[in-house]
């Protein structure tokens, strides 16, 4: 089923100490985390994965694609890590701790949800610059047009981007790992997606949890947050100030920070 390119490993892996494993969102590049990676490796074992390459099957779930960051974990001998995961990877990293427990130590939920919900869509300008979104991957624009849609498309807080200074870096990354996946392979984490809910599994989650939200992200809204953190016992909820729904990028001092502090006062 999964489909991946010859010679490349499907995870980055730096540093040493507690296994921190690490999941990005549905363009699902183990790049994603570049700036948190470097800002923990000196004292953590830090583990970046890919979301599996998976062709379309109607039968998809998340746990699918749980198990892959499980078989990523053996191969590297990891029992158990404190898991983070952003959006999509939030929903697998549920499945970690929901389903496999004693392979979790931890748990940071980022701009993500219980279930799959309408968010800030309407008639809007949210609305209006996540559908320009679509259209700067288009195979015939050069790279300098892509780059002034999706800035104005930050501007106006559409899709993932948002207004913050470190939007360029979010371009950039987005440029080069948005598309790299094909697009069968994000229509089988849609279809994933379509499927999960974890609202009554949420109260079962023992270990230390940490909820992180960009005060600007406009595609996972705040109720959404405000309720994933309420129902999993002892949860912290924190505000990156000024970052969307990839703040990791475009606020990466502040993310990595909020990070690194909770792991330091978990004693991890």
């Amino acid at each position: 089923m999964e489909q991946v390119v010859a010679g490349a490993k499907p995870y980055i892996e730096a540093g040493s100490g507690t296994p921190i494993v690490m999941i990005p969102g549905m363009e699902g590049s183990k790049h994603f985390w570049r700036f948190q990676i470097e800002g923990l490796k000196d004292r953590y074992r830090v583990v970046s994965c890919d979301l599996a390459r998976r062709k379309p099957a109607l039968s998809s779930k998340v746990s699918d694609y749980a198990r892959a960051v499980l078989d990523i974990m053996d191969e590297l001998e990891i029992d158990k890590a404190v898991v983070v995961g952003e959006s999509m990877g939030g929903m697998v990293s549920k499945e970690l701790a929901t389903r496999h427990p004693e392979r979790v130590m931890g748990l940071v939920l980022c701009n993500t949800m219980d279930r799959p919900r309408r968010g800030a869509f309407g008639f809007n300008m949210f609305t209006l610059a996540t559908f320009v979104h679509q259209f700067a991957f288009l195979p015939f624009l050069s790279d300098r047009t892509r780059r002034r849609l999706l800035a104005w498309v930050g501007r106006h807080h559409g899709f993932v981007m948002d207004p913050a200074p470190g939007n360029y870096d979010l371009i950039d990354y987005v440029s080069v790992h948005g598309i790299e996946c094909g697009g069968p392979a994000y229509i089988d984490r849609v279809i994933a997606l379509s499927k999960a809910n974890y609202t009554e599994d949420l109260s079962g989650i023992s270990v230390p949890t940490l909820v992180l939200r960009g005060t600007e992200d406009r595609f996972v809204v705040p109720e959404a947050v405000v309720q994933l953190a309420g129902r999993i016992p002892g949860a912290e909820l924190v505000l990156i100030e000024g970052g969307g729904h990839c703040c990791q990028h475009t606020v990466p001092g502040a993310t990595t920070a909020a990070l690194a502090e909770w792991l330091e006062r978990k004693g991890f």
